[in-house]
């Protein structure tokens, strides 16, 4: 027994049902024109074909409960959520002047301009990259552009969703256009390539929804030929390619001299995701590889780069001038366009797997102008961000996290204490350290680009130059906010659930850098052990050298004797005498000196002496030889400047004596000294030997005096120094050692 159908399923099926309905009724409707016109001579008989749309003004809606008693071409489908499930409706949504209510332009394509318009546009090189398979296949000079692509080839995974929305803003899928057993590249452009192209359709477009999940180089073609009006393609394809962070391309656009830049707005998507399976990134996405994509190694997780752009158009003439407020900047004017015009609303997904949202859009949600499903776009999209970025932390987690029995297996813990030879759990944490902080810095930017540009002043309508209100107490102007203070929330909610997930990609960034240090500190502990043992084996084997070269040296001095006793020019009689001694005489100064060598001292010894000898033998030979003249003019010379410096030297230097007396007159008591007087005095005239004479002469015949007066002078100096001292008495030299003797006392005493 089948399961029970939900009630969204159930709403989509009556909605299909309906839409198939009104087409089927379209048809008969056009044939019972036609028929009558031909049979019929005098087209008054017929009642007139009344038009579906009716006045402006208000009016109600009918539920879906109730009977319905009109003819089935003045009815209008009543899509509400709460109508279907209830049988009612809300009277803020029964006004048709809370919707957009102007048509989108009509426009129609053929294969044959598609074809035209990749021949003959400049694309830049961002188009260029995309569109190069084309190029290269030859598709342009094929029969038809949608050919079926190779089974091997696993990039071509497209998925489109294409609503047109109605004056009452329910929007309507066109999936009804698209022929039975199209390729999926031909389904889109089925689904693309008319917008309003029957003037007498029941239900006219007042705005597009566009969105197209990895789509085929002819695709993109495809896009760029219906989109060009309304969006400047080549920005983006720019915003595709490039690999930057997500961006709002949003305030001030108003100023680009380009008209499409200024009429539309761009928020850009760029992050990372796990490849899904069977499914493989396209060319220009940055990956690892299709062979690690299709056939990932162990503990390999296939990331590639994705990136998305969400775009609105606004059609119309602009509602406002405004001038740049910058003061320095050349004068300029920008444009606002009105809320309330037609719209256009355009999602390219460029993810390589199967997370992106396919119930963002549906019959419904009712949007009151473009802004709204732009945001209701633009939140289905920070939805899908949060998806793939908790599956890249969910399996990095599951890479780095040790199985669950970790704690019974002692070699699952050896493997993750110890590194191995080919460093596995070094590149782990490293790639996951480093990847997480990648992420985070996706998400960083996604929330900075959307707190920047969608502020307070944005969701109030007070924005000068980002969908201001003219009249913000109008009735729909109202309305608009009460439904933009509801996506407030939701968009808030996703905000704090992508800063959640940034919380905890840093949280899992430090337990990684533990686990890291975990395993550097424990393979650095095995490596010293190893380093220990090696170092155990290296002395062993020095020591198995040492032997072997005992053993060699000792047959050296052995086989010499025997090699000369084995010449053929020796005497043949049997000696051994001589033999017995020579081998002593050779082999036990040999021995001795060797064993001398093994030691330290015994080096030292040999190495001193050597160098002794060394430098006898130079000595030697040096004397031997005659000095030349030049040499001993040369040693002369130095000899006198060596003169020279001493005498300068003695000249600069007090003499003991004199040094003595300075001190003695330093060291006396202040009682016995009262004045101490020094006088320094250095004249330039050079010293004469003769008053140096004279003056030691003085010195010895000078009388002791009661004010001694001690005057020096030796080269050039005068050193006067007169210290007064008590009058002499009996005991003088009593008296002075008594004062000696008090002096180093006190001194002691000051110092305890």
């Amino acid at each position: 027994m089948t399961a029970p159908l939900s009630t969204e399923e159930l709403l989509k099926r009556l909605d299909e049902q309906h839409q198939a309905y009104l087409q089927t009724f379209k048809l008969v409707h056009e044939a019972l024109s036609h028929t009558v016109a031909a049979t019929t001579a005098s087209p008054a008989a017929l009642p007139p074909l009344q038009s579906p749309v009716t006045s402006a003004g208000k009016r109600r809606r009918r539920s879906t409960v109730e009977v319905e008693i009109d003819r089935p071409g003045l009815r209008k489908p009543s899509t509400y959520h709460s109508s279907v499930l209830t049988g009612e409706s809300d009277e803020s949504d029964e006004d048709d002047e809370l919707y957009v209510q102007a048509p989108l332009a009509r426009s129609k394509y053929e294969d044959e301009d598609l074809r035209k318009h990749l021949q003959t546009h400049k694309f830049n090189e961002e188009g260029q990259l995309l569109l190069d398979t084309i190029v290269k296949d030859g598709v342009l000079l094929r029969p038809t552009l949608f050919p079926k692509y190779d089974p091997d080839e696993k990039f071509h995974n497209s998925h489109y969703t294409i609503f047109d929305v109605g004056k009452d803003g329910a929007p309507l899928s066109r999936s009804f256009v698209v022929k039975p057993g199209s390729s999926i590249d031909s389904s889109i452009w089925q689904a693309i390539k008319d917008l309003n192209a029957d003037p007498a359709a029941l239900r006219p477009a007042v705005g597009r929804i566009s969105i197209v999940r990895e789509p085929s180089p002819i695709v993109f073609g495809a896009l760029h030929l219906t989109m060009n009006k309304n969006f400047d393609m080549d920005e983006i394809f720019e915003h595709l390619v490039e690999q930057d962070n997500s961006a709002a391309h949003m305030i001030n656009r108003g100023f680009n001299d380009d008209q499409r830049q200024q009429r539309s707005l761009v928020f850009k998507f760029d992050y990372f995701t796990v490849v899904g399976e069977e499914v493989e990134p396209m060319p220009w996405q940055a990956s690892a590889g299709a062979e690690k994509v299709l056939d990932p190694p162990e503990g390999h997780i296939p990331i590639s780069r994705c990136s998305s752009v969400v775009a609105l158009s606004l059609s119309g003439n602009h509602i406002k001038k405004l001038k740049n407020a910058s003061r320095r900047a050349q004068t300029r004017y920008g444009y606002v366009y009105d809320l309330w015009a037609p719209w256009h609303v355009l999602n390219i997904q460029c993810y390589p797997d199967h997370k992106h949202s396919m119930d963002s859009h549906d019959s419904t949600k009712h949007y009151v102008n473009g802004p709204e499903a732009f945001l209701h776009t633009l939140l289905a999209e920070f939805k899908d961000a949060e998806k793939r970025f908790e599956e890249i932390y969910n399996k990095i987690t599951k890479l780095i996290t040790p199985p669950p029995d970790f704690m019974f297996n002692g070699q699952l813990r050896d493997r993750l204490l110890f590194e191995d030879k080919e460093f596995t759990y070094s590149r782990r944490y490293f790639w996951a350290f480093q990847t997480l902080g990648i992420m985070n810095n996706g998400i960083k930017a996604i929330i900075d680009a959307f707190e920047d540009t969608f502020t307070d002043e944005v969701w109030e309508g007070k924005h000068k130059t980002l969908w201001p209100m003219l009249e913000p107490d109008s009735g729909r102007n109202v309305y608009w906010r009460k439904r933009m203070a509801g996506l407030r929330k939701e968009f808030k909610r996703e905000i704090e659930h992508l800063e959640k997930l940034y919380e905890e990609n840093d949280d899992r960034r430090k337990e990684i850098r533990t686990l890291r240090d975990q395993l550097f500190s424990g393979t650095s502990v095995l490596e010293s052990r190893k380093s220990v043992e090696l170092s155990t084996v290296t002395i062993l084997q020095g020591h198995n050298i040492k032997l072997l070269t005992l053993v060699s040296i000792f047959f050296l001095p052995l086989t010499f004797v025997t090699s000369v006793f084995g010449m053929t020019n020796m005497p043949t009689q049997h000696q051994f005498k001589w033999f017995g001694i020579v081998m002593a005489t050779v082999c036990i100064p040999f021995f001795l000196l060797i064993g001398s060598l093994n030691t330290t001292s015994g080096m030292e010894f040999w190495r001193s002496k050597w160098q002794y000898l060394l430098s006898y033998i130079s000595h030697a030979l040096s004397s031997t030889s005659p000095p030349s003249q030049e040499t001993a003019s040369h040693r002369v010379e130095q000899y006198q400047k060596n003169q020279q410096r001493i005498e300068k030297i003695k000249q600069r230097s007090l003499s003991a004596s004199q040094a003595m007396q300075i001190r003695s007159a330093q060291v006396t008591p202040l009682a016995t000294q009262p004045t101490l007087s020094t006088s320094v005095s250095v004249s330039k005239d050079p010293p004469s030997p003769s008053n140096g004479e004279e003056e030691q002469k003085e010195e010895r015949e000078r009388p002791a005096m009661s004010s001694q007066s001690a005057s020096e002078s030796l080269g050039g100096k005068s050193i006067t120094i007169a210290a007064a001292s008590p009058p002499e008495r009996e005991g003088k030299g009593k008296r002075e050692a008594a004062s000696w003797w008090e002096m180093v006392w006190g001194r002691k005493r000051r110092v305890r």
